[in-house]
Parts: structure tokens; sequence; C-alpha cells
């Protein structure tokens, strides 16, 4: 888990302790592309951690989201998910399922920029998030109404 080193350097850099359960959950989002939630995240590490606790889990995403290493989608209409994508980008949620996908929207810089030279106000960090049914939804809908 050497790669992990500069993430701890920002840990300690922020005043918080480094430990294993931290770097477990950290690690766990770093490697997700499911945008999880702490009941997720900790029903699939529990099993190979057995001392891990729900609430460690939920303290470690508060931690984690206040130095700025994972971001808390606030999923709209469930639990609160996490992504260990740090980088600016956009999301879509399927409002059936609850499936999130990242997007990478081209010329949202621009979009941005604009905006800045537009109001004069400065964006430190933005979110574009969209919803509607995802690939998997959109069949089955289909398929439900040609049953009928």
């Amino acid at each position: 888990m050497k790669y992990l080193e500069p993430y701890i350097e920002q840990l300690k850099q922020a005043g918080f302790k480094v430990t294993h359960q931290r770097l477990v959950i950290l690690d766990y989002l770093l490697h997700s592309r499911e945008h999880p939630s702490a009941e997720m995240i900790y029903a699939d590490l529990r099993q190979r951690y057995p001392t891990i606790s729900l609430a460690t889990v939920y303290n470690t995403l508060e931690m984690l989201s206040k130095v700025g290493l994972v971001v808390d989608l606030g999923a709209p209409g469930e639990r609160r998910r996490f992504d260990g994508i740090v980088s600016e980008h956009s999301h879509y949620f399927c409002t059936e399922c609850g499936k999130v996908k990242d997007l990478n929207l081209p010329g949202a810089e621009r979009v941005l920029s604009k905006l800045v030279q537009e109001t004069n106000l400065p964006v430190t960090r933005y979110r574009i998030d969209f919803f509607g049914l995802c690939e998997e939804c959109q069949q089955n809908a289909v398929e439900k109404a040609s049953s009928n």
C-alpha cells in the first residue's frame, strides 16, 4: 500500500491519526467505482476485518470528507454515498435502482471560466449531477411495458 503514502501525509498534516482501519477504508474507496454507502463499505470489509465497526466506517468517512480525500455525494433519496475520486467530475444517479456513474463533461472548464468571468464570483469546486434511468432500468421499463 505504498501508493497511500501521499494520503497518509495529508492525514498527518490535518492532525489525524493514521490507523490501519482508516487506511483500509480509504483503500476500499480509492478502488471502488460503485460510490458506496457506509453500510456497503462495512458489509464488504467486515468479513476480512471482523473488528471493524459501522461506527468506525461512518467516523472515518466523515474525517476523510473533511480532509478532502473522499467526496460525500449526498445521494438524493437514499443513504449518503461516497466517491474516492476527488477530481472534479459529474455523476449520473439512477432514480430507480440508485446506481451512480461517473461522468466527465467535455467543456465544463469553459463553462466554469465563463461563469467566473461574468459573475466575478470565485468557484473553489463544482459539481454537476444528472438524474434519470440507467440503461438497465430503461430496459426493464421497456420489458415491463411490453409484457402488459
